[in-house]
């Protein structure tokens, strides 16, 4: 999303010929200062808690993700519709050395993606590691159905 912010910026600016010292870029940046640092802050939270007890206790609400999703969006589909006489060369064909590599890595991100999030066993942070703790409680419980029995 980095990226995508940096290429509208500049993206945005060509559309509209905006001077590199006009104050919009710098409005612009403490703008997205202020979203991001709190994007960035929800992405953290929910990566640290996926699949804990603390997610059931305190959800993450993602809400200024998904409004930096929506803003960045937005920037883009202004960047698009007045890329017109703009030195822009969209409407050019791509050449195969470029689109090739970017779908095949982007195809690749997205199975990988897949395979991880739907796994058996995906929500357990360490497989196969079971802590000491985890060890002493499960010694008070019998491991076998005969154990119970006795």
């Amino acid at each position: 999303m980095l990226t995508l912010f940096f290429l509208d910026g500049f993206f945005l600016m060509n559309a509209f010929l905006i001077p590199p010292v006009h104050e919009f870029p710098i409005r612009r940046l403490l703008m997205w200062f202020a979203f991001g640092a709190i994007a960035h802050r929800e992405c953290y939270q929910d990566i640290e808690t996926f699949g804990t007890e603390a997610r059931k206790t305190h959800p993450v609400e993602s809400r200024f993700r998904w409004l930096s999703t929506a803003i960045l969006c937005t920037e883009m589909l202004i960047s698009y519709k007045y890329r017109m006489n703009t030195g822009h060369l969209t409407d050019d064909p791509t050449p195969i050395y470029i689109w090739l590599p970017w779908i095949s890595g982007l195809l690749f991100c997205f199975a990988m993606w897949t395979y991880l999030r739907f796994m058996p066993g995906h929500t357990i942070k360490y497989p196969g590691y079971v802590s000491s703790w985890r060890l002493n409680l499960m010694s008070d419980y019998p491991k076998t159905e005969q154990e119970a029995e006795q």
